[in-house]
């Protein structure tokens, strides 16, 4: 199967976000992909992941798997599209170099601004992506198969039950729970 299968289109995302129109197909395709990558494919797992391109590609997706890509995944990926998108469209590369576009009468951000903004986009894309995998958790046995059976492959990728990132070390579960046996150093394993 290609793995160039879109879940959503440049222009779905036009449509449902504040991209505007005029921005070219070609420079939002890669952004798709790659947020599709890292994170859906991540979510899905490789089974049911695979499964809906699949029907995406065939043109025969229905069901349950249509109702799963339009009213959970492709918030999700819209939101962290947009997140990836706001850099990529603004700096480009060419013959010499990597460039800062411009139109007339604009204001550019600051860096700061476009983290601000990014950050927006980027807890937004985590709230349907916790949505999207309380939905598969609720609901797999019954109608998402894949999602229990990712595969087996050393390149097989199973589904990710972890809902936020966060870059703070927050420690491991099995630790004990008292603060002489946490903080006193009586356990060295944590």
């Amino acid at each position: 199967m290609s793995q160039d299968i879109l879940l959503i289109s440049p222009q779905m995302l036009k449509d449902r976000s504040m991209v505007h129109g005029n921005v070219e197909d070609k420079l939002i395709y890669p952004d798709i992909k790659v947020c599709q990558d890292m994170y859906i494919h991540p979510i899905l797992g490789t089974a049911l992941y695979n499964k809906i391109q699949t029907d995406i590609s065939a043109a025969t997706i229905t069901g349950n798997y249509k109702t799963l890509l339009d009213k959970y995944i492709v918030d999700a990926l819209i939101h962290y599209t947009i997140e990836r998108l706001q850099t990529s469209v603004s700096f480009q590369l060419w013959n010499k170099g990597v460039v800062r576009k411009q139109g007339q009468d604009t204001e550019l951000p600051s860096m700061s601004e476009l983290f601000d903004l990014s950050s927006k986009y980027k807890i937004t894309a985590e709230f349907y992506a916790n949505r999207l995998r309380k939905y598969l958790k609720q609901n797999a046995s019954a109608m998402f198969p894949e999602y229990l059976n990712p595969g087996s492959g050393i390149d097989d990728i199973h589904p990710d039950n972890k809902t936020f990132t966060s870059p703070v070390y927050l420690g491991e579960d099995d630790c004990p729970k008292t603060y002489a046996e946490r903080y006193q150093g009586n356990n060295p394993s944590c």
